[in-house]
This record gives structure tokens, sequence and C-alpha cells, in this order.
């Protein structure tokens, strides 16, 4: 009976099988599309487990280097990193219940107060406006009034009837209790990726066995290298970009609360969010975060303004350059190339993996094949 025995952690991939199936039997559509949509749905949790664990692998290595030692043995070590596993998904759920109860709130209140005192403030930034024109040319202000209030009018119906944005928190509040599929998927994704985080080393090899099964051990052996080097590119772009942003939007909260910046945690988390795109994503998150301010006070525009000059002088002088060249490996031009062509194909967040895409691509094809053409060659250029 003892060898029957199933240790607690072997109950994870049999009850993710016994779903599958039971998906499989009683809701799946019999057709052709209906039988994709459900090995689609199936994938799902294994995408989601998979994009969870690779995140999240990094703070778990970081973990195990401090309290992992090389004479631990085998049952030491599968308990610490259990424990550590354990102590990482409690804390990222404590770090997102902090921004969902404290965060989004304000964001979403900040927004609704706004829509509702929207024409205050435009009244205020037409009179300031027609002012300051007036101060040079007072013709030129009255012949520019008229125009401005059709401007100031259109922009308000286009706020409060295309965005509809009074009722972005109710929409957002029945997003999440409607979409009882996408919790469905994050559990089972958290599941798979806790899986595969505490038995990460068995999965790689597996992995590896499988590639020198299929190839030559030649090719295989650099397919193995394509992939280590592929998973640095990604993991320092990504990880790195998404430290950068949250560094960015907790200065923004620092700098930008004490001086009663309106909307301060939306413009904070807009120039984050917006600054992981190289080169044009700042770009994208200051001109409407600087408008936004300008409604409320010309003085609250200039605070604005003046922080995201001193946070790009930064980011550019000493944090991106790091980031784009050094540790992706790509010259500006292609991470250019890269936002460009990323943005084409897949909007904000082709813009995004645009870049380690285009490095993985200079990689496989340049790097190996013109090289390679060259030497045979004898050009050394």
């Amino acid at each position: 009976m003892k060898n029957w025995k199933i240790r607690h952690l072997d109950f994870i991939p049999v009850l993710i099988i016994a779903f599958f199936l039971c998906k499989l039997i009683f809701t799946t559509d019999i057709s052709i599309s209906g039988i994709l949509d459900t090995i689609y749905s199936c994938v799902a949790y294994f995408v989601y487990g998979l994009i969870i664990a690779y995140f999240l692998n990094p703070l778990l290595s970081v973990a195990e280097r401090r309290i992992i030692k090389r004479n631990d043995s085998v049952r030491a070590k599968r308990v610490k990193r259990g424990v550590s596993i354990a102590v990482l998904y409690l804390a990222v759920v404590g770090f997102i219940s902090i921004f969902v109860v404290t965060i989004i709130p304000a964001i979403v209140s900040g927004i609704s107060d706004f829509v509702k005192e929207l024409p205050q403030y435009l009244a205020k930034f037409q009179i300031w406006f027609n002012d300051a024109v007036s101060f040079f040319n007072e013709d030129l202000a009255k012949d520019l009034s008229s125009k401005l209030t059709n401007i100031v009018m259109n922009f308000y119906d286009w706020v409060t009837k295309r965005l509809d944005v009074e009722k972005v928190g109710s929409a957002v509040a029945t997003t999440v209790g409607v979409s009882a599929m996408v919790v469905i998927r994050m559990i089972f994704g958290i599941l798979i990726s806790i899986y595969f985080l505490f038995g990460k080393e068995k999965l790689i090899n597996h992995f590896k066995r499988f590639i020198y099964a299929v190839f030559k051990t030649e090719r295989a052996e650099k397919i193995l290298d394509y992939g280590r080097q592929t998973n640095k590119i990604f993991h320092d772009f990504i990880i790195s970009k998404l430290v950068q942003a949250f560094v960015i939007f907790i200065i923004g909260l620092i700098v930008l609360v004490p001086f009663d910046i309106p909307l301060a945690p939306l413009i904070s988390l807009l120039l984050a969010v917006t600054n992981i795109i190289p080169y044009i994503g700042p770009w994208i998150g200051s001109v409407p975060s600087v408008l936004l301010a300008l409604l409320y006070s010309p003085v609250k525009a200039f605070v604005v303004l003046a922080f995201i000059i001193a946070m790009q002088i930064v980011d550019n002088l000493f944090i991106a350059p790091k980031i784009m060249s050094d540790r992706v490996g790509i010259s500006p031009l292609l991470v250019i190339a890269g936002v460009a062509i990323g943005g084409t194909f897949g909007g904000f967040i082709g813009m995004f993996i645009g870049v380690p895409v285009v490095a993985v691509a200079k990689l496989v094809f340049y790097d190996n094949f013109i090289e390679k053409r060259l030497k045979e060659k004898g050009i050394n250029i």
C-alpha cells in the first residue's frame, strides 16, 4: 500500500486532466469550430500558467539563492522551494490586492469626478485661453473664441457620449463579475504555474530529451543554444521594462500626489505603462497627461510637464540605453523597427514585444546565416 501513496503535489496534474476530460465530454460542440474552441480553451490554461511561471521564476531564483545551500539534502531543497513559492505567491497576491483596493478605486473615482466637473474645467480653460490670447491680440482672441467654443463642446460630447467614462467603474466591475471563465482560467493558470515552478528542472530536462530524440545532436545543441539566448533576450527586456515601469509609477505617486495633481494615480499609471514602449512610449503618455492637468490649471500642467522631463532625462541617460542596446543586443534603429512592426501587427502589446522579437530574428538570421555566408566566401567586413 505504501507504493500507492500519492504525494499532495501529484494531485495537481490529476485534477487538471480530470477537468479537461469533463470539459471535452460534457461541453464540446461536435463541430470543427467547437472542437477548435475547446482545444484553445484547454491550451489557454497552460499558456496562462506558463506566462505566470515565466514572470515569477526570476523572483523564485533570487529567493532560492539566498536560502538554499549546496549541502542541503534533496528533501530540504524541496521543502525550501515549496516555502519560497508559497511566500512568493502570497506576496504577489497581496500586492495585487493592495493595488485593486487602493489604486483602482482612486482612478475610477477620479475619472468619475473629472467627467462630472468637466464643463467647469473646460469653461475655465476657455477663459484662460482667451485672456492669454487677448494679451497679445484682442481681434485674434475674438476670432478664436467661437472656434474654441466649438472644439470644447465637441470634446465634451466625445468624452461623455462616445467614451461613456462615467460608467467605467460599473463596466469594469460588471466585466470582472460576469467573466467567470477568466477567473477559472486564472485559478488553473496559477495552479499550473506552481507545478511548473516546483518541477522546472524536470520539465526542462524532458524538453531537452525530446529535442535530442527528434533532431541530430549538432542540430539539437544549436536549437537549445538558440532557446537559451532567446530566453535571455525576452527575460532581460520584459523584466527590466516592467521593473522600470513600476519604479516610474511609484515615483509618480510620490511626486504628483503631494503637489495635489488631479488624477495623479491615473497619470502615474499612464506614464508608467506607456514608458515600456521604447522611444515613442513617453510621448504617447506625456501628451494626454499634460492636457489632463492643463484642464485643471496651467500651473499643475507645468508641474506634470516638469516631472515628465526630469524622469525622461534620467531614463534616457542612465536606464533606457542599458536596457535597449546592451542587454537586448540591438541598435536603436532596430529597436524603432521592432516597435513599428510590432505596433502594426499587434497594437500596444506588439509595440512592447516587437523589440525582443526583432532581437531574436537578428540572432537567428543575421548573426548565424549572414556571418556563416560571409565566412564561406572569405569576406571579413
